[in-house]
């Protein structure tokens, strides 16, 4: 403005000593000036807008489009568990942080997990798992959460519920993961589980699409029933598949908000408690991974890579869902095109010698010769059990999955693996270090705990 007034002012004194030109001449004058005088204002403008631009700040948020997702978005690893109670925190330590420090690079992101806000004895657990990951791991970022009780406690304990207080409260917290990290990816980890092999990108995702698998084989159990029926309650929408076999469950965080909406609308209420109370307030079991992971089916479906397997007719299976929301043959796979990373220890603990194959294996491929390795003879064979979609029945149904024909394409997705772990371990990419597992077990036992040894 400053400037402009200045111009003005020159022009005010060039018309004075100008009083002897001509009218013509005078005309012609005043046409420069003025088109000097756009040229000054158009500058002026751009220049503002620049600054203006300079100085706004970045907006962030999550896009519906996959093709959005950034090429190295981070994700959060989240889990859900009561630190009072020794038995999770014996999964905690002997599972989940053992088997995390070995196979989950701290590159992908930071670790979450949620206690219960009232319990002064979840606290201390969170103050003594942050103090033992800030001393011996620093490289990876922990954070604690503490989740306050519903308002209303009919949410957690009715007439007839299938499931204890504590239990219902962790099945009411996993439809509200996402208030609990900015990242746009949460990794769901059940509270039972560990990692059974390294977690690679190619794990995660397919192109830009995160991985979700599932399947309607265990459709005649009893508790399956339950969840199909519930999730339906919810939803207003057919259950698709059995979801719970598979952790970490891959889910965008704003999936989590859209489907606490969509559950909202379909009850008509604007508290979640109440819809919560509406849908599950009987004896018929919940599944909150089943029902998110429906309602993506139905809503999001472009922004996942559908992995499920049938046992059932297509046709039939299809007859359940309305129009447009069918099952094709590109959603299905009889077996898994990039092994599963964990396993839940209560249903499959056999699997826990997998964690040395893999290890060695790894190590192998990248051309590390270890003496805990040499003792055995261990080959990619040794590791068809993760590519079967349900390591928790694998001994009951299709024990060998890679049998047979499939054996020569089992080989090859489980040499694909590796060799990306193993690249990624001689480009320094990549850390495998035994001897975080030993620190985790001795910190174990400074809180007074035992894991079983994974050694043998």
């Amino acid at each position: 403005m400053n400037g402009l007034l200045s111009f003005i002012a020159q022009v005010v004194r060039l018309k004075s000593a100008m009083g002897r030109l001509q009218r013509y001449e005078f005309k012609f004058f005043v046409g420069l000036i003025i088109s000097f005088l756009l040229i000054y204002l158009s500058f002026e403008v751009i220049f503002k807008n620049e600054l203006i631009r300079e100085r706004a700040p970045t907006r962030t948020g999550s896009s519906h489009s996959s093709s959005d997702t950034p090429r190295s978005p981070q994700i959060t690893l989240l889990l859900r568990m009561p630190g009072k109670v020794m038995e999770h925190r014996a999964r905690y330590y002997c599972d989940l942080f053992r088997s995390t420090v070995l196979f989950w690079p701290p590159s992908f992101g930071k670790t979450v997990i949620v206690l219960d806000e009232e319990s002064q004895a979840d606290h201390e657990f969170g103050e003594i798992v942050i103090n033992h990951t800030r001393k011996h791991f620093p490289e990876y970022r922990l954070e604690v959460n503490y989740e306050a009780l519903p308002k209303d406690k009919r949410v957690l304990e009715f007439p007839g519920a299938p499931r204890s207080p504590g239990y219902n409260r962790q099945l009411w917290s996993s439809f509200f993961f996402d208030l609990y990290t900015n990242d746009p990816i949460i990794a769901w980890m059940d509270s039972d589980v560990a990692f059974i092999t390294p977690v690679t990108k190619s794990s995660i995702f397919s192109g830009t699409k995160l991985r979700v698998l599932g399947w309607d084989c265990t459709f005649h159990f009893p508790w399956v029933k339950q969840w199909a029926i519930t999730s339906e309650r919810a939803l207003g929408l057919p259950f698709v598949a059995d979801y719970m076999s598979y952790f970490p469950v891959y889910i965008y965080r704003d999936t989590f908000l859209h489907c606490r909406e969509h559950i909202m609308k379909h009850w008509n209420v604007s508290d979640f408690e109440q819809a919560f109370r509406l849908f599950y307030n009987d004896r018929n079991m919940l599944s909150p991974v089943s029902v998110v992971l429906s309602y993506a089916w139905f809503f999001e479906r472009d922004r996942y890579d559908w992995n499920m397997k049938l046992c059932s007719s297509l046709t039939e299976y299809n007859k359940r869902f309305p129009a447009g929301a069918s099952v094709g043959p590109e959603h299905l796979a009889d077996i898994l095109s990039q092994p599963q990373t964990t396993f839940h220890v209560p249903y499959g603990e056999f699997l826990s010698a997998n964690i040395l194959i893999s290890y060695c294996l790894s190590h192998e491929v990248a051309g590390n010769r270890l003496a805990v390795c040499e003792k055995h003879n261990f080959s990619l064979s040794d590791n068809f059990y993760l590519l079967h979609h349900d390591l928790q029945r694998v001994k009951e149904i299709q024990p060998n999955t890679c049998a047979g024909n499939n054996t020569d394409y089992c080989l090859q997705v489980l040499d694909c693996h590796y060799k990306e772990v193993g690249l990624e371990i001689k480009q320094n990419g990549r850390e495998l270090l035994w001897s975080n597992v030993d620190v985790v077990e001795k910190l174990g036992n400074e809180v007074g705990l035992t894991c079983k040894p994974l050694l043998y």
